[in-house]
């Protein structure tokens, strides 16, 4: 029996102050992604590349407002949670939009009250569904 691929844990990143494409922007969303990727140690975590406004010329980088993540382990989603919190305490524009590997979509923000436990526990969830 052929075992099937999930779907990755995403978390796409918002501003309502900043543009996606701007330098401030792509610092910011670097910056998380570089604190997750030194904080995870089950998994990984990629940048998804956003393509540049027409007319635009691609950068030495590519642009991101999505991070992906495939093989992550609860304490690793636990870190990611972590880090997400503190980012957003400096960011009180900003929100972390989490897709858990079933679909299920929940914002994070400085004013939505999910707790760490209930993220696990979403995330948790949507795995035991995918085995299914």
């Amino acid at each position: 029996m052929q075992e099937k691929e999930l779907p990755p844990f995403q978390l796409l990143l918002k501003s309502e102050e900043a543009e996606e494409l701007s330098e401030y922007w792509q610092r910011q969303c670097c910056l998380l992604y570089n604190t997750i990727n030194r904080n995870i140690t089950e998994g990984s975590i990629e940048p998804l590349s956003c393509k540049p406004a027409e007319g635009e010329r691609a950068g030495t980088f590519a642009a991101f407002n999505i991070l992906s993540a495939s093989g992550l382990s609860l304490k690793s989603v636990e870190h990611v949670f972590d880090v997400v919190k503190v980012w957003l305490d400096v960011r009180p524009k900003a929100k972390v939009v989490m897709k858990f590997p079933n679909g299920n979509e929940i914002e994070i923000s400085g004013v939505t009250g999910f707790s760490k436990s209930e993220v696990l526990g979403l995330f948790e969830k949507s795995l035991q569904m995918n085995q299914v």
